[in-house]
């Protein structure tokens, strides 16, 4: 096995709460599902609905619309997850976190007559990640070939929030420094993003994403708990309940 690392950066990141209705209050990183998209806009994996699209099967589309999947997720992202059983760990690398207000594009269209609400969002300033992803020696390359060239444009987290791809390489040995985030069920304290994770079966169970438990941040202000492996599996499988 082969370790891909990479720095993550940008001017500013939102990466949303699916817990929190507005979506106004960035999480200070990704979790696991966000990281596998971006590895997935890198390697040219479309969302059936997205513009990258290429022949989009209509009825394949409304049969996953009465399934509950208004959004799938790309079907080729969700086969290289399960094919590369993919881990991942991630860190912050930036400076002291700080959040700044930013209302461009923040309305959330809650009633035509009465008008949109204007959402006073926060996003994350010049942020900075760490990520690596464990995969194969052959599929490291192609990951790292696809990070130096994306198909298409990557974001951290929102389309207005560009990503910038740093400092590539490719390890034998799993990286050892402190300060990865690390999950965690119930009470947390600290930075966390809810974890989630994409469902490869999708398509049986009706739904996309699951969240369970946090992914939590370390930070100067709250260090990292011990005895946490830093790699999670970034994906998971639903049991099909028949009944």
């Amino acid at each position: 096995m082969a370790y891909l690392v990479f720095e993550l950066k940008g001017d500013m990141a939102m990466w949303r709460n699916p817990y929190e209705s507005m979506g106004a209050f960035s999480c200070l990183g990704p979790s696991p599902s966000n990281i596998a998209g971006i590895i997935g806009a890198a390697l040219g994996f479309a969302s059936p609905k997205s513009q990258g699209a290429v022949n989009p099967d209509e009825k394949k589309l409304k049969a996953l619309d009465k399934k509950g999947l208004p959004w799938p997720v790309s079907p080729e992202l969700l086969l290289w997850q399960e094919e590369n059983d993919f881990h991942v760990a991630c860190r912050w690398i930036g400076d002291f976190p700080q959040r700044s207000p930013w209302n461009v594009n923040g309305c959330k269209d809650l009633d035509p007559v009465k008008g949109n609400l204007r959402i006073q969002q926060q996003v994350i300033e010049n942020p900075s990640y760490e990520v690596s992803i464990r995969l194969s020696q052959n599929e490291a390359g192609k990951v790292s070939q696809a990070l130096r060239e994306p198909a298409f444009p990557l974001f951290l987290g929102a389309s207005f929030c560009r990503a910038i791809v740093k400092n590539i390489s490719i390890q034998e040995d799993e990286p050892q420094r402190e300060n990865w985030a690390y999950w965690k069920n119930g009470f947390v304290v600290g930075n966390a993003t809810p974890f989630s994770r994409h469902i490869i079966n999708a398509e049986e169970v009706g739904e996309r994403i699951k969240s369970e438990g946090f992914w939590v941040y370390p930070t100067k202000e709250y260090p990292a708990e011990q005895g946490y492996d830093a790699f999670v599996k970034g994906y998971c499988a639903l049991e099909v309940n028949n009944k």
